[in-house]
């Protein structure tokens, strides 16, 4: 069991790493620039990103210690609910977007999943 918290801490890189992103869209991204590259060029310099993308490095260099004390089968689907649902909760609580009940409904639906999947893997 110690071994899937592992995944939380990677889950919540990612997840920091996918709101900063969409925060920093919201306002790079405006910026009228005459061409497409000069758009990309000023949104990928953006510090913001670029920590962003810092924090999603990291979170690959844990990736890479979980699946080697995991199986993929486990730990992928459990990376990508735990990832799912605070990409949900984040973009509600940070970014104001909206929370329906289909939405509440699958976080609920996958988290069962987590749990049936890691208690029939021990």
């Amino acid at each position: 069991m110690k071994t899937y918290l592992l995944i939380l801490p990677i889950a919540l890189l990612v997840t920091f790493g996918q709101l900063l992103v969409k925060w920093r869209a919201g306002s790079v991204g405006n910026v009228l620039v005459s061409s497409v590259p000069q758009s990309f060029a000023k949104f990928v310099a953006d510090p913001v990103n670029l920590f962003a993308y810092a924090a999603g490095f990291v979170a690959n260099l844990g990736w890479l210690y979980v699946v080697t004390k995991l199986p993929l089968t486990i730990a992928f689907p459990v990376y990508m609910g735990v990832t799912f649902t605070m990409v949900l909760l984040g973009g509600w609580l940070f970014l104001g977007e909206t929370l329906s009940v289909a939405k509440i409904a699958a976080v609920l639906l996958i988290m069962g999943g987590i749990v049936l999947a890691v208690s029939t893997d021990a």
